[in-house]
C-alpha cells in the first residue's frame, strides 16, 4: 500500500504534462478579420445600392445623411462582410423610420477629430483620434442603448450564414462625440465626476434566440476616459449567431442614458 501511494503522484504527474502535451500540439485556430478596409471588401450588394467596397458605406455629412437617414423609408442601411468573417449588420428600426437616430445601429466611418470643440452630434461619426486601429483609415460606429436591455432592441452583428461561431475580441475606443460630453459636459449631462461611468455591454445570442453570456468594458470610469484603441475579448460569449451591444451609464433619466450612446469599433476577429 505505502508503494501505491508513491506511485500515485509520480502517475498524476504523468497525465498533467500529456495533457499539456496535448495541449501544445492542438491547432491554432483560424482568424478572420472584419477590417471594414477597401482592399479586403467581401460584401454582397449592401442594400440594394450596388456597393462595391468599405467606403461607400461612409455617410455624408456626418448628420442627416442620406444612407443613415434616407428621405424613403423602405431601406435600411445595412452591410455584411459575406466570404470572409460572415458578419452583417442593419439599423435597428425600433422607431420605424429606419433612420440612424431610430433606434441606432452600426455604420461604416473614416471621420476622425482630436479637438473636442468639434464633440457634438453633427460630428457622430469621428473616432476620437486620427483613425481606425493600427493606423487603418475605416472602423465601425455603434450608436444605442436600450433602457429594458432587450437585444431586440439593440444594434447587432451576427453570422448572415446562420453558423454560430466565436467572436474572438474586436478593439474599441471612444468618438469625439462621447468623450467632449464626458470631459466638459452637455445640455443633458453634466461632465464627468469621481463616481460616473460609462460601459459597453456586449450580449451572446445563439441561433435558438438564447444568452450565450456577457462582457463589459468600461469607457470611462470616474474621469479616466479610454482614449486609444483597446483590445475587448468576447471569447467567453462561445459560439453565438448574434452579439447585440448595449450601453449603460450612470447618468441616466426617465428615457435611458443621457450620455450619448457612441463607441468605435475594429478588426473584428472571427475564429474558423
Amino acid at each position: 500500500m505505502k508503494n501505491l501511494f508513491r506511485l500515485l503522484p509520480l502517475a498524476l504527474l504523468g497525465l498533467t504534462l500529456a495533457a499539456c502535451e496535448n495541449d501544445d500540439n492542438a491547432p491554432e485556430p483560424e482568424f478572420r478579420v472584419l477590417t471594414f478596409e477597401d482592399a479586403d471588401y467581401r460584401g454582397t450588394d449592401n442594400g440594394g445600392l450596388g456597393y462595391s467596397d468599405w467606403s461607400s458605406l461612409i455617410d455624408y455629412p456626418q448628420y442627416e445623411g442620406g444612407l443613415l437617414y434616407p428621405a424613403a423609408t423602405e431601406w435600411l442601411y445595412n452591410w455584411n462582410d459575406a466570404d470572409n468573417t460572415f458578419l452583417a449588420s442593419q439599423l435597428v428600426n425600433n422607431y420605424g423610420d429606419n433612420k440612424f437616430w431610430g433606434g441606432g445601429g452600426h455604420a461604416v466611418s473614416n471621420y476622425a477629430d482630436t479637438d473636442l470643440a468639434n464633440g457634438d452630434y453633427q460630428h457622430q461619426l469621428a473616432v476620437y483620434g486620427t483613425g481606425g486601429h493600427d493606423g487603418s483609415k475605416n472602423f465601425g460606429i455603434h450608436n444605442g442603448s436600450d433602457q429594458s436591455g432587450d437585444p431586440g432592441k439593440l444594434a447587432s452583428f451576427y453570422f448572415a450564414d446562420g453558423i454560430e461561431r466565436v467572436v474572438d475580441h474586436l478593439w474599441v475606443t471612444n468618438t469625439v462625440y462621447v468623450l467632449n460630453m464626458m470631459k466638459n459636459g452637455g445640455d443633458y449631462n453634466p461632465k464627468f465626476g469621481d463616481e460616473d461611468y460609462l460601459k459597453i455591454v456586449a450580449i451572446g445570442i445563439d441561433l435558438e434566440g438564447n444568452e450565450t453570456g456577457r462582457s463589459t468594458f468600461d469607457l470611462a470610469r470616474g474621469t479616466d476616459f479610454v482614449t486609444e484603441w483597446t483590445k475587448w475579448n468576447l471569447a467567453s460569449l462561445g459560439k453565438v449567431a448574434k452579439v447585440a451591444f448595449n450601453m449603460e451609464g450612470s447618468q441616466t433619466g426617465d428615457w435611458g442614458l443621457n450620455t450619448p450612446a457612441y463607441f468605435a469599433y475594429d478588426d473584428v476577429a472571427v475564429r474558423f
